[in-house]
């Protein structure tokens, strides 16, 4: 019998890039790969691409065992909010009571005596992971490749980030490569931590890979921070958890973040291929400008 995967919060562009890794499993029927999916509209669109939705909200945690159970392995994408803490620990809770065998978690990269909230919320959750008796695996990223498109005015062809110095970066199909190899052995991957961080950029170099990619000057704006503010709460951050990205993004223009630009092997090692670095993923996002 196929093992059964359920992957939460696997909708974005980690979640899409790691459906299209494990789709040729389910095919196969090497492994049987759920979506958990909150809408019938994302239902239908699981449902359509080949893999199998099942009816999930982290809203409504009455309804996590009926999704787990049956489940061997539950991969964990948290929304990057406060919230993210009881999340972690509702699901986990009920992956321990329905009998689920593993569980592999996203989070985020730092210090492992990381004095910022952005990053030790992830590890509070991996923590409450480690002591539930399930067999563990968390991947960390940095930071996201695909955020600094989300960023950009394609109309000015400006760039609005404020981190300023160089920093690692990871893409989604990186992250996706890696969930995917961890997924298809948990066992080979039990215990491990992996951090994912493969190339480092400033965003003043990383306009510079852009106007190479597109043929049009790119330019970086800092923005204003009560601008970032309102967007955030905007986008459902609570304001303590806002107010902690700001802050951690200002540590780094400051330098006090050490570990932000480290890079490291992981794609290689567990995927066993090369990493994304900045140039190719900007040639595959803009190919009619190559």
């Amino acid at each position: 019998m196929a093992l059964r995967l359920l992957l939460l919060g696997a909708t974005g562009n980690v979640g899409k890039a790691l459906q299209t890794e494990l789709f040729l499993d389910h095919a196969a029927g090497k492994l049987d790969v759920g979506i958990g999916a909150r809408s019938e509209t994302a239902a239908a669109a699981i449902s359509t691409s080949g893999l199998r939705a099942v009816p999930f909200d982290f809203e409504q945690a009455e309804g996590f065992e009926q999704a787990l159970t049956g489940v061997n392995t539950v991969f964990l994408l948290r929304p990057y909010t406060l919230r993210q803490l009881m999340y972690g620990k509702q699901v986990i809770d009920a992956a321990r009571r329905t009998g689920v065998q593993s569980i592999v978690t996203i989070g985020a990269y730092g210090s492992p005596d990381t004095p910022w909230p952005t990053i030790g919320w992830n590890f509070l959750v991996e923590a409450y992971a480690e002591r539930s008796g399930l067999a563990w695996t968390h991947l960390r990223p940095n930071f996201f490749m695909d955020n600094i498109l989300a960023q950009r005015d394609p109309a000015s062809f400006t760039i609005f980030n404020g981190l300023v110095r160089r920093v690692s970066w990871i893409a989604s199909e990186d992250i996706a490569a890696v969930a995917a190899a961890v997924l298809r052995d948990t066992s080979k991957h039990a215990g491990k931590v992996y951090p994912l961080a493969s190339d480092a950029a400033s965003p003043d170099q990383i306009a510079h890979y852009l106007t190479e990619a597109t043929r049009q000057p790119h330019r970086v704006v800092v923005p204003d921070s009560e601008i970032v503010m309102k967007r955030l709460l905007a986008q459902g951050r609570e304001v303590i958890y806002a107010q902690a990205l700001l802050d951690y993004v200002a540590a780094i223009r400051e330098g006090l973040v050490d570990e932000v630009a480290d890079v490291f092997d992981t794609v290689e090692r567990v995927a066993g291929r090369p990493a994304t670095k900045w140039p190719e993923f900007l040639a595959r996002r803009f190919p009619a400008s190559a």
